[in-house]
């Protein structure tokens, strides 16, 4: 019995979806089959959802509340979710595709930049990569 409850919880794996946007939240909570969705929309909300639930992956937009114009909150998110838990999979999924924050995400441990607007098809391999990536690690 132990066999099948394993295979059940790696047939469906935990993603947090982390955006102020209640329209990509939807589409990121509907876009990836295979998967149970958690959603967050501030950094409290998400490292609450985190601790609860500790997703494999993670997708993060980098612009939240209350600096839905920078980067400082989800940077700080980031830094939270790898010293807490170092083997999870972070995705950016940002509508700051700036190089600068593509590569300081990625230098601070992003398994990967996805800049927005979202293409779930390609999203969905990222994820996919990331997921495996991180069964690796366990």
């Amino acid at each position: 019995m132990s066999v099948k409850r394993e295979n059940k919880m790696a047939e469906n794996p935990k993603i947090l979806i982390v955006d102020d946007d209640p329209g990509i939240r939807s589409q990121l909570k509907w876009g990836f089959e295979g998967f149970d969705v958690v959603t967050a929309e501030n950094r409290a909300d998400a490292l609450e959802q985190f601790s609860k639930y500790h997703p494999a992956v993670v997708t993060l937009d980098l612009g939240l509340p209350p600096d839905a114009e920078g980067s400082n909150e989800g940077f700080a998110i980031l830094k939270q979710i790898l010293e807490e838990a170092p083997g999870t999979k972070v995705v950016i999924v940002s509508g700051s595709d700036e190089k600068t924050n593509a590569k300081r995400a990625v230098d601070s441990g992003a398994f990967e930049f996805f800049a927005k607007p979202v293409d779930l098809v390609k999203l969905n391999m990222i994820i996919e990569r990331a997921y495996k990536a991180y069964k690796e690690t366990i």
